[in-house]
């Protein structure tokens, strides 16, 4: 019961922040814009004759992949600087210590936060997709084959940018956990980008750099396999290797059951580390 309320707290404190408020407004201000750029899509011409609707649809899957890329590309950061804050934030304001008085493990403060957050982001995910989901099949009819799959694993970047920083959170101030949990997903990316550069080139330890990267911090192997989701099989046959915003095959299982145990492992990390760190 006490992670519960916990995580109750935790989502209050996003509302009396207007954390979510703020989130709602962009959301949809993004799916308006978005709207609009589909609309046009739908309505183009080419030599004076209107685009095919194959054609059409095409073209909105492969650009369905770019906005998935930002949306995860911002539930990267959200997740970093909400939990960031959350905890370490409330230790540099000494917000934790009358908390920490009383019979309340610090295991709970940890799995508390950890659930409040996770719940937070993954309703967000699943809201602003779906409704972006809607926006393009109301401009252009098409509608990706797996979104709920592909919303999911979209999720699980939030959820492993909220597991390290809330580790880093643990030991590190409220700036510095949030930088380091940011350079370190900004690196994986990076290093993924050039996997698949290596993957062209047939240069193995690039390859091999890629697959290190995404064991050390998995958000690149959640975000690859939500792309696969998203993309229509016609797509994917079309495809002769991984660019940086589409994928010719999702990681394998193996890599996929790691990412969930990576999650699991680096939460009781922190919890271990703000349990035994002094006050």
């Amino acid at each position: 019961m006490t992670i519960l309320s916990i995580a109750s707290l935790t989502l209050h404190e996003m509302i009396r922040r207007r954390l979510i408020l703020v989130a709602a407004i962009l959301t949809v201000l993004v799916a308006i814009l978005t709207g609009f750029g589909f609309h046009a899509l739908a309505t183009q011409q080419y030599r004076g004759h209107p685009l095919a609707h194959v054609q059409v649809l095409g073209i909105a899957a492969q650009l369905l992949t770019l906005v998935a890329y930002m949306f995860s590309l911002i539930f990267a950061l959200g997740g970093a600087f909400a939990a960031a804050p959350t905890l370490a934030g409330d230790v540099d304001t000494g917000l934790l210590l009358p908390v920490l008085t009383r019979p309340v493990r610090r295991v709970d403060i940890v799995l508390g936060k950890f659930l409040g957050l996770g719940i937070f982001l993954s309703a967000y995910a699943f809201a602003c997709g779906l409704l972006e989901f809607a926006v393009v099949r109301a401009a252009t009819g098409y509608w990706p084959p797996h979104p709920f799959a592909a919303l999911a694993y979209l999720c699980g970047v939030a959820i492993v940018m909220v597991a390290v920083t809330l580790l880093f959170a643990s030991r590190l101030s409220m700036v510095a956990s949030g930088i380091a949990a940011v350079v370190l997903y900004g690196l994986a990316w990076i290093v993924g980008v050039a996997s698949d550069i290596g993957a062209s080139a047939h240069n193995q330890a690039m390859i091999d750099a890629g697959t290190v990267s995404q064991l050390i911090l998995p958000s690149d192997a959640f975000w690859r396999t939500a792309v696969y989701h998203l993309e229509p099989a016609a797509l994917i046959a079309a495809l002769h290797g991984n660019a940086p915003f589409m994928v010719a095959a999702p990681p394998p299982l193996a890599m996929l059951l790691w990412s969930f145990g990576w999650i699991v492992v680096v939460v009781a990390a922190a919890c271990w580390s703000f349990a035994t760190r002094d006050f």
